[in-house]
């Protein structure tokens, strides 16, 4: 008696391979949408941060000697101060704030204006924490009411011709022991 051959069934092989083909057809389709967002991002952007290497410009056109914005306007530098310290004014207790803070400032200029300037800032601005106590900067407007107070000495030590160019003062850290 002769066996009879059954033809080996290769069904799983070809979904095997339209499933790897749909999954390669997926993740190219994911990469070129993240690669169309990145490069709507690098046209988008706002913001620099000081130390960051200032792309080409373009000449912009109709920037004339009156004082017209340049390619880059609307471009701000944030600046980050080293932390400060300070001991509060607390009658019955110790208490003392850790605070970090980056001042907003208009553009590169400015931002190397400000630099020159850092120390007698950085001086103010720990005897202005010294004179505040916890109350004063545990609500929300006590600490509205300290950026501003940190723009205002910004502005006094900064060159006259950059003041208008200091925009504000923003925590990056708040911490009341």
């Amino acid at each position: 008696m002769a066996e009879a051959i059954v033809p080996v069934k290769r069904t799983r092989t070809w979904l095997f391979v339209l499933g790897g083909l749909l999954l390669l057809i997926a993740v190219a389709g994911m990469a070129a949408v993240l690669l169309i967002h990145n490069k709507q991002l690098a046209n988008f952007e706002a913001y620099s941060y000081a130390g960051a290497q200032p792309a080409a410009e373009a000449p912009a056109s109709g920037a004339g000697p009156a004082g017209a914005p340049s390619s880059n306007a609307g471009k701000h530098v944030f600046t980050a101060l080293d932390m400060f310290t300070a001991n509060l004014a607390e009658r019955d207790q110790d208490r003392f704030a850790q605070v970090g803070v980056v001042v907003e400032l208009a553009d590169a200029k400015a931002g190397s204006a400000f630099n020159a300037v850092v120390p007698p800032v950085r001086s103010e601005i720990l005897l202005l924490l010294s004179s505040k106590t916890a109350d004063d900067l545990l609500s929300l407007k006590g600490k509205q009411l300290l950026a501003e107070q940190i723009v205002e000495i910004v502005r006094k030590y900064i060159a006259p011709e950059f003041r208008q160019s200091v925009f504000g003062a923003h925590f990056s850290s708040f911490v009341i022991q």
